[in-house]
């Protein structure tokens, strides 16, 4: 008689053992995607922002050359599905204060490159009341300097 009522134990065990495993499963597919994304942005604008400051000559064809250069990289990310939407090129002289077009371009050192807009559908978690689209933006600044002696330039990523 005792094992009968037992029987149903292992039943009811293993669907809410299922129902938590594929609830991690989802999780983790979902921030995932997210991690993957976030890297594709974050290595778009690097190089964008690299692209740009290389192009800086003290000029406004510099500053021209340099939005070209962003433009003219690959614009697609998540697994290449999608273009980056509203991506801004701004510039600098001290790395502080950035504006897309600065009054004085022989004084510009840094170069800019934000994609803010980059929504991943998220899949798995809305089916719990998690957010339909997460959000993952990302920006990158590089700045140019001529090296000591010669008329070499030097980028590097500073943020």
């Amino acid at each position: 008689m005792r094992a009968q009522r037992q029987r149903g134990f292992v039943l009811i065990a293993m669907a809410a053992s299922m129902f938590l495993l594929l609830a991690v499963i989802g999780l983790v597919f979902d921030l995932g995607r997210i991690y993957i994304a976030r890297n594709e942005a974050q290595m778009f604008t690097d190089a964008a922002s690299m692209a740009a400051a290389i192009h800086l000559d003290g000029t406004a064809a510099g500053l021209a050359q340099a939005r070209a250069a962003v433009a003219r990289l690959p614009n697609r990310w998540n697994l290449g599905t999608q273009d980056f939407k509203n991506v801004t090129v701004e510039f600098s002289a001290d790395g502080r204060q950035f504006d897309a077009d600065p009054k004085e371009p022989a004084a510009v050192r840094y170069a800019r490159v934000s994609a803010p807009d980059n929504q991943v559908e998220i899949m798995f978690l809305r089916a719990v009341g998690g957010p339909d689209w997460f959000t993952v933006p990302a920006r990158a600044v590089a700045s140019t300097s001529t090296l000591a002696g010669s008329s070499a330039k030097s980028v590097r990523l500073t943020e």
